[in-house]
């Protein structure tokens, strides 16, 4: 019934002159109420954006928006703030901070090949067997096991009278399973092996034999930042397995972040199929990622794109003189899932109220979502502008979302 006096003015006024903070100045999360703060004034850009949306015959309850500052947690726009959404791969920020929370910034992801034969220097024969150590490094590429070979040959290993041996859970090219990233392994190292491969758990392994090769993946900070930018499902799944998965990622945000447990649900650490989310506890999110980001001497595009200047999702957004890398965030997408989700969120710089903490989630209504993506970028350009204009930053790290993550091979002693 709350909507009842909103659309009664609907009736008489019409859509143009209607404001949202008028109609609606309570959202819900399963029941439960929260007043915004009396200091609060809706902008003229929130008008037009819902305005814009009743005007193309878009249910403005169907789309969601919170917006604060970063320094006093100030609101600047809010609309349906907090009720559920999909935030589809903006879930893949609540994935990022888990894992640097749990693993750290600098963390490796290590595999190591060793062999339990001698080598025959006359023909370059392994008599015995290689053995893939998987440490379940996400980001391990077709680039690598190429490598691998390579540096397998130069230490005098031409054929491999065995086996390829891999113990733990093992994935190439972004590939989950196992036994076909073994696969995609054999064939990318163009190593010669006399018999197939086995599998082993680390508890079934006895270690033997000797090191010849560690691989060390980029950093992870370095490998989110290229997650996030190209908004990879395959890698967030990969990277999620470190901290228990979705459920992981769901109890991360709850325990560490706060979060109401009825305000979150993830089922996928990607963002593929259903997760829900609110704007506000996206925000509490984003506040959190940049508290941490801060304390490791990093900032928001140190693991995000910077809009109109990163390659990835964003690169064609946001890309106007003034505007291009005043947007740092993650996209998300999805285009039959829940009628189709457009998603953005992030943080976006001021030159009068400084950092904007910002979620905006829209759905599509089974509608052409880059429709939506087009509404998304004008209603945070004029709340840019509103607040004095844009502040562009600059690509202040080692490596940009453009690059892959490059990996290190070390030669054991």
């Amino acid at each position: 019934m709350r909507a009842l006096p909103f659309l009664i003015l609907l009736l008489f006024t019409g859509c143009a002159s209607i404001s949202y903070g008028e109609a609606e100045n309570r959202s819900t999360v399963s029941g439960r109420y929260k007043e915004r703060p009396e200091s609060y004034r809706e902008p003229e850009s929130l008008n037009k954006f819902v305005s814009h949306l009743t005007s193309i015959g878009r249910n403005w309850r169907m789309h969601g928006i919170y917006i604060e500052t970063l320094d006093g947690g100030e609101p600047v726009a809010m609309l349906n703030e907090d009720a559920r959404f999909n935030p589809a791969s903006v879930t893949k920020l609540a994935t990022t901070l888990a894992a640097l929370d749990r693993l750290g910034n600098d963390h490796r992801f290590r595999t190591e090949f060793r062999t339990d034969g001698q080598i025959n220097a006359a023909t370059g024969e392994l008599n015995g067997d290689l053995v893939l150590l998987s440490g379940r490094d996400p980001s391990f590429s077709i680039s690598d096991a190429e490598r691998v070979g390579e540096a397998v040959r130069n230490a005098g290993i031409q054929r491999i009278n065995g086996r390829l041996i891999v113990v733990g859970d093992f994935s190439c090219n972004l590939i989950s399973a196992t036994s076909a990233s073994a696969e995609i392994f054999r064939r990318s190292s163009k190593l010669q092996f006399r018999n197939s491969t086995s599998y082993l758990s680390y508890s079934q392994y006895i270690p033997r034999g000797r090191s010849l090769i560690t691989v060390e993946s980029d950093t992870l900070v370095n490998i989110v930042q290229y997650l996030n930018a190209h908004s990879i499902n395959t890698l967030a799944e990969l990277l999620a397995s470190h901290i228990g998965g979705a459920e992981g990622v769901r109890r991360f945000l709850i325990e560490k972040i706060g979060m109401p447990e009825d305000s979150v649900f993830i089922s996928r650490a990607s963002g593929l199929e259903v997760n829900r989310l609110t704007p506000r506890e996206t925000v509490r999110m984003i506040r959190a990622m940049v508290e941490w980001l801060s304390k490791n001497e990093l900032r928001p595009a140190s693991v995000m794109a910077v809009a109109g200047i990163d390659a990835g999702t964003l690169r064609g957004r946001f890309t106007e003189s003034g505007f291009a890398g005043s947007v740092v965030a993650k996209t998300g997408t999805l285009h039959t899932t829940d009628s189709g989700v457009a998603a953005l969120a992030g943080v976006i710089y001021t030159r009068k109220r400084g950092p904007l903490l910002f979620a905006v989630y829209d759905g599509a209504e089974n509608q052409n979502v880059q429709i939506l993506r087009r509404a998304q970028d004008a209603f945070l350009k004029q709340v840019i502008n509103e607040c004095g204009g844009p502040v562009s930053i600059a690509r202040f790290r080692i490596g940009r979302p453009q690059d892959k993550p490059q990996s290190h091979i070390r030669f054991s002693d």
